[in-house]
């Protein structure tokens, strides 16, 4: 979390939160890198995840038509952590911090299943890659018919807020030749859309047979290959594979998650061949972001290491895995 944030939260601001949703929660959060996320339980003691995001990283607007999405792909048996309403009838809470700036609380289910943590779960493998694509492909699905808000942005927004942070004039260079490229694609109802934008194995429980997908944080307009190049990109990131085993996995991978995607929906093989630019694309994203998350900050040694070698790539104009 970035300094400035760190500074005005509070637990009185935790607790307010917690008791406008009648539940407690655990002193530690579940996760603070964008947003602070706590495990919490109501009397009865089911479990919720109650999020806080600071006004800085989204408007109560941009929050809003975000959990109205959730609400929209929930009613229509989408497998999403969906959200509840406070005490008052809200989905969205804000409370004011001493400096005037505000955090937005949220409550959401907390997903049936596990987290699969890479090639070490006993899940890892072609059943859950197929279910994988099939839970995006209904996402997608379902996101044709969605109507259009301009509460939640566009990708290059996103990634534009992003690159232009950066200190590296070269890398900056590279990504916006790089998005300019991105830009030339095509916008189709049935290639475009507002979507998760995020799907990677920290997004989703899975319990042997379905996912459950949460932290919709990201959703944008983006192109639906986006999604799929995500499952990929994170699938290898932290692997002590070689790049060639990296490429070998990535191509079997792929085979079996469009096997579960084209069960909801397809693509054209010409969207497939765009995918190392978006692959390239998360690679500028995730840098940009660690150098933001870090600044002023001592920056963890695996994460210096994580951002070393992304930056390599970026140099290179290579994407993490040649497919």
């Amino acid at each position: 979390m970035e300094i400035a944030v760190e500074r005005v939260f509070t637990n009185k601001i935790l607790e307010e939160a917690a008791r406008r949703f009648n539940v407690t929660v655990e002193e530690n959060p579940l996760g603070d890198f964008e947003n602070y996320i706590f495990h919490a339980k109501d009397e009865s003691g089911v479990s919720y995840v109650l999020r806080l995001t600071h006004s800085s990283h989204r408007s109560e607007k941009q929050v809003e038509a975000q959990l109205d999405f959730l609400q929209y792909l929930k009613e229509h048996g989408a497998k999403i952590a969906g959200p509840y309403y406070s005490e008052s009838r809200k989905l969205v809470e804000g409370i004011r911090t001493v400096d005037g700036t505000f955090f937005y609380a949220s409550l959401f289910a907390y997903a049936k299943g596990e987290r699969v943590k890479g090639d070490t779960s006993i899940y890892w493998g072609n059943e859950f890659f197929e279910a994988w694509g099939k839970a995006i492909g209904q996402l997608h699905r379902l996101t044709i018919d969605y109507p259009k808000t301009k509460y939640r942005d566009t990708w290059e927004v996103e990634e534009k807020a992003i690159i232009d942070e950066l200190d590296d004039e070269k890398v900056q260079n590279i990504a916006y030749i790089l998005m300019e490229e991105i830009k030339a694609l095509p916008m189709e109802k049935k290639t475009f859309g507002l979507m998760h934008g995020d799907i990677h194995q920290g997004n989703f429980h899975y319990d042997g047979k379905e996912l459950t997908i949460f932290d919709f944080d990201d959703a944008t307009y983006n192109y639906f290959i986006h999604d799929l190049a995500m499952v990929i990109y994170y699938s290898v990131l932290s692997t002590a594979w070689t790049e060639q085993e990296k490429t070998l996995f990535a191509r079997k991978q792929l085979h079996v998650l469009r096997k579960g995607y084209e069960l909801e929906h397809q693509l054209e093989e010409s969207w497939y061949e765009s995918l190392p630019l978006f692959l390239r694309l998360r690679d500028i994203g995730l840098y940009g972001t660690i150098q933001k998350k870090f600044k002023g900050k001592e920056m963890p040694v695996h994460f210096q290491k994580l951002a070393d070698a992304i930056y390599v790539r970026i140099i290179k104009q290579e994407a993490i895995v040649n497919i």
